[in-house]
């Protein structure tokens, strides 16, 4: 009997820090894979690989290339659940009808406020709020009313509400979201498989009043700043308080995802009639100042196990499925896990264990990081480079087109951290088995790409430019 499939994607969640801080859907987990890796180090490769199961020199869609234009819905797994009803609730900027995301959907929402925020222009002050208030008036739903009028004086007035005592920015997008599933599953018919993702956890890491104030110990006004991914290393200005505040509330954030997420998959398993299963996972992680991670806070320029070991959980899998799953387990499988899920099949042995790889293509649109860059070309060069990883068993193999070759031993029992074995090591003969093009070869034509005014100004809503 068909199954409805719910997938729930954590925007930018470690596997290590959810498993300390989701202590509500783990507690629901029937499942966990404790060895789950992401695809790539971003959202839209990572997105596009969950899709297809192809790494993102295969699939195309990259930093240079946001539009899901060339890829067919026979391209991915979406096309083999042609029997069910699919849905995409997503208020993330590069999952929108204007990169082409909601073909694969026969219904795709986004949240009423981040609309409004992307056609409102450049109106400020007074006119911008009456615009708030038109456009949140058209909805149907008194509750999206109202948080549209929220949004409305917070997206305005923020700097002058912001000095206001017991007064923070509240909760918009996520509340929007479960809303608007609660009422999609409602009214769809069933089986039906349902995408959303949801973006607290990704940055700006700063102080809301929706945070639990016993996980963190920051001030009011503090925030995480406005640092380029070279600014990090070295620099006093990210010291002890810093990393503090910064994990704390990163953690936080994710707490808060929990509360929100555990109260959706409940209302999810008691109001729909057929079996329902849930993933729970991560598109990529974060780095978080270990020096492990080159004491980065971001997960741009990085391949760590920060970036690429993440969370997988499942609720109310098919009878016979194992309870934990040790092996190796790749986002390039995590279609052919829903399809099968969807059919009640258990049978996963096939799609765990063995070698599995990830790819990083350096920032793409070079030019407008270039532009902040303040070293040296060789230097520029290390930065913006693209990075491949092949895992087998508790080795790590990394290279790249900055010429780094690394192999890292990574403990099964000690998520998202890796130790420096080896240097100038040969590039693993496994890794023919999944990149079929020169790695130089296909940065060179990423970088002449060329990328749109539109692109860039959703880049760098998320921090990317």
């Amino acid at each position: 009997m068909r199954r409805n499939v719910v997938l729930i994607v954590l925007d930018t969640v470690r596997k290590d820090f959810f498993h300390e801080y989701a202590s509500r859907l783990l507690k629901r987990s029937d499942c966990i894979f404790q060895q789950c890796r992401a695809a790539s180090s971003w959202s839209t490769p990572s997105h596009a690989s969950m899709l297809t199961g192809e790494l993102l020199h295969q699939h195309g869609v990259h930093a240079n290339q946001q539009n899901f234009n060339d890829v067919d819905i026979s391209d991915t797994f979406l096309g083999e659940l042609d029997e069910f009803s699919r849905i995409c609730v997503a208020y993330h900027n590069l999952l929108q009808p204007k990169y082409s995301f909601d073909k694969y959907f026969d219904v795709h929402r986004t949240t009423p406020t981040r609309q409004i925020r992307n056609n409102l222009g450049t109106d400020e002050g007074y006119k911008k709020y009456l615009n708030f208030v038109f456009e949140s008036f058209k909805q149907p739903d008194p509750y999206l009313i109202y948080k549209g009028l929220q949004d409305g004086l917070w997206s305005t007035f923020d700097s002058q509400l912001s000095m206001l005592p017991y007064l923070e920015r509240p909760d918009i997008d996520a509340g929007e979201t479960s809303h608007i599933i609660k009422n999609e599953i409602k009214k769809t018919q069933e089986p039906f498989f349902l995408f959303t993702n949801y973006l607290e956890a990704h940055s700006p890491i700063q102080v809301t009043r929706h945070l639990d104030r016993d996980l963190y110990s920051a001030s009011e006004s503090w925030d995480e700043g406005s640092y380029e991914v070279w600014e990090m290393q070295d620099n006093p200005e990210l010291d002890e308080e810093y990393t503090t505040n910064y994990r704390e509330l990163y953690g936080a954030s994710i707490e808060y995802l929990d509360r929100k997420l555990s109260r959706l998959v409940d209302h999810i398993q008691s109001t729909t009639e057929r079996e329902t299963t849930v993933l729970v996972t991560a598109d990529h992680g974060h780095n978080l100042g270990y020096p492990d991670e080159d004491h980065l806070f971001s997960h741009g320029c990085s391949m760590s196990e920060g970036v690429l070991h993440i969370p997988l959980i499942l609720i109310n899998p098919p009878t016979g499925f194992p309870n934990e799953i040790t092996e190796h387990f790749s986002h390039l499988d995590l279609g052919e896990l829903i399809v099968r899920l969807s059919h009640g099949d258990s049978h996963i042995e096939d799609i765990v264990g063995g070698t599995i790889a990830s790819e990083h293509e350096g920032f793409g649109s070079p030019q407008s990081k270039f532009e902040k860059f303040p070293g040296s070309q060789e230097e520029w060069e290390y930065w913006n480079r693209s990075i491949r990883v092949i895992y087998e068993d508790e080795t790590k193999f990394e290279w790249d087109t900055a010429g780094g070759e690394k192999k890292y031993h990574v403990d099964s029992d000690n998520p998202c951290r890796q130790e420096l074995v080896e240097t100038n090591i040969p590039t693993p003969d496994t890794a023919d088995e999944f990149f079929d093009i020169d790695m130089a070869e296909y940065k060179k034509k990423i970088d002449s790409m060329k990328i749109s005014d539109d692109v860039k100004e959703d880049l760098a809503d998320l921090g990317y430019l």
